[in-house]
């Protein structure tokens, strides 16, 4: 049985059937159909690889289910058999790592992105895709059209193998497929109705959430804080970023912690005395997941996070406050700019695949425009990766009305600086973990900020000696 049989019953009558507006399954195997047309456009032998077999490993997450749909698609126009593998995040991690460490092969394209490739480069696991872009036989530039990605999104997928620096710098190791910046989602009926005003710094975000609490009845924002590190990386360190005008990392270039900036040790107490002042009681147990919820229930005035939640808010049967959500960029920091950090999953290859070139056909085409725009348009992979499909009429109808076009309009302007927020590191959850704990302590008030930020770095900085990456 194939891998991809145990999910045929999720898909349905789309998966059996139809795969997308543009490119029917029927059409396909009938003839040729619109959608292969198109792929047909572009200046190479599709099916040069015809008869080989990939295995895809893919993590539990919305695009992967934007990509199931579409796959029927790549074997007819490629003549190439796909299966796969999806396991939830942490299984999927743990899966993949002991095969690329021990290269097997077991997964010939994998879902990766700039944080994972941190830990799977300086070992050779991975297989840089400059090279394919480069081959007449395999790509043609002027249909793939590689500039098309938004350039922040490309550039959190080159690295130079240096930990601590060499963000959008050497090879190209993946493709995006999705990205995720942090704004600012706001209650903008309650907002006018008691003539608040949106933040445009940090001091007065918390002003904004005292008002909410005691105009409104509600929390005046909510954010991620549990004592690891999924709590910093959103709209707490785009708030350290820009704070610190974008210019501090949380590891200088011999990987030694640098908590103890005095820019970031007052962040600290300014997010963790709002939260303490304005937030929920169960703040220190709040998931991403419980935050997104928390606002889409009505029960909160803001929430720093994900820009996609967008799709959850808007949506009336998931959500009360459906048609009342505004959004806007972060708070800048002194300097007045906004530094949103960023993520993104990617396709990328492993360096044991035999089938490399089937392997970056599969890429070239899960990342090609018009696939992109399916996906999206169709399957809900927001937010797209190309700028084409960001700006498509089609894109517009869908999420082009979210905040009477505030969504899009700040998620665009967002992109423009939006960055990877941390600097390369293989034990960027260990760090996370350690800082986290530290936000615990100003929280709780076990620690003033500057004892808390203090205990982090000596405890990262012991860690990374013993471990050997400490210079």
């Amino acid at each position: 049985m194939r891998i991809r049989a145990r999910w045929m019953v999720a898909l349905g009558l789309a998966g059996l059937l139809g795969f997308g507006c543009f490119a029917p399954l029927g059409d396909a195997l009938a003839g040729e159909s619109p959608g292969l047309a198109y792929f047909r456009q572009a200046k190479i032998n599709w099916r040069q690889a015809e008869g080989q077999k990939l295995t895809i490993g893919l993590n539990k997450h919305p695009y992967t289910e934007s990509l199931l749909p579409l796959i029927g698609e790549f074997e007819a126009l490629t003549g190439i058999k796909v299966e796969y593998l999806i396991l939830p995040e942490n299984e999927y991690g743990a899966k993949l790592t002991a095969d690329l460490s021990q290269q097997r092969g077991e997964f010939t394209v994998i879902m990766a992105g700039a944080m994972r490739n941190w830990g799977y480069v300086p070992p050779g696991w991975m297989v840089p895709l400059d090279d394919f872009l480069k081959n007449p036989k395999l790509t043609d530039p002027a249909w793939y059209k590689l500039e098309d990605f938004f350039p922040s999104l490309l550039a959190a997928n080159r690295w130079n193998g240096k930990f601590a620096t060499g963000t959008g710098e050497g090879p190209l190791w993946s493709i995006p497929v999705m990205s995720e910046s942090y704004i600012l989602a706001y209650r903008k009926d309650l907002f006018e109705q008691h003539r608040i005003q949106v933040p445009r710094t940090y001091e007065e975000m918390a002003e904004a959430a005292r008002q909410v609490k005691q105009k409104a009845g509600i929390d005046g924002l909510v954010a991620r804080g549990t004592a690891n590190f999924p709590t910093i990386a959103t709209g707490y360190l785009s708030g350290v970023k820009s704070y610190t005008d974008g210019n501090w990392a949380e590891l200088d270039e011999k990987m030694n912690a640098q908590f103890t900036d005095s820019r970031v040790v007052k962040f600290s107490q300014i997010w963790t005395d709002m939260l303490r002042e304005s937030g929920p009681a169960n703040w220190a147990n709040m998931t991403w997941y419980d935050g997104m919820e928390t606002f889409a229930a009505g029960q909160a005035g803001m929430y720093p996070d994900c820009d996609f939640f967008a799709a959850t808010y808007e949506d009336p049967k998931k959500s009360k406050v459906a048609g009342k959500v505004g959004y806007a960029m972060l708070p800048p920091g002194p300097a007045g700019t906004t530094y949103s950090g960023l993520f993104t999953w990617a396709l990328g290859m492993s360096k044991a695949t035999k089938n490399k070139e089937a392997a970056w056909l599969f890429i070239q085409w899960a990342t090609a425009p018009r696939t992109l725009l399916n996906a999206t348009v169709e399957y809900k992979n927001f937010n797209p990766s190309r700028i084409s499909v960001m700006n498509d009429p089609r894109t517009q109808k869908v999420m082009g009305g979210w905040g009477n076009g505030e969504y899009l309009k700040t998620v665009q302007e967002n992109l423009k600086t939006a960055r990877i927020a941390w600097v390369p590191n293989p034990e960027r959850p260990r760090l996370g973990d350690t800082w986290a704990r530290a936000l615990h302590e100003i929280y709780f008030k076990r620690l003033t900020a500057q004892q808390a930020m203090q205990r982090a770095t000596d405890e990262i900085n012991k860690i990374f000696t013993e471990i050997g990456l400490r210079k």
